[in-house]
């Protein structure tokens, strides 16, 4: 703002398209350092980009990858593990 629009108490400017304001606490919990704002904030939200991102790879059921079925193996695994512990009881047994 200009001295002028100091003196006779003119408005503020309006902010600039893609202005985002930042409350207090936020920033104290950005955590930058040193860095200026603008890296830290940029930091912080490309890292969210990269975490909805490897989430939105799960399947629909929300599993992490280790824990993902292949697709043509639906049912061929929990079948040989039954198996595996119905001949293990057996075998305790005898």
């Amino acid at each position: 703002m200009s001295w002028l629009g100091r003196l006779f108490a003119a408005a503020p400017p309006p902010p600039a398209p893609n202005t985002v304001v930042i409350p207090d606490e936020i920033v104290g919990q950005l955590g930058g350092g040193d860095a200026p704002l603008q890296t830290t904030v940029n930091d912080a939200l490309r890292s969210l980009i990269e975490i909805r991102r490897r989430a939105a790879e799960h399947d629909a059921e929300g599993l992490p990858f280790w824990l993902r079925r292949e697709a043509g193996q639906k049912g061929e695994i929990d079948e040989s593990l039954r198996d595996r512990v119905t001949q293990r009881r057996a075998a305790e047994t005898d």
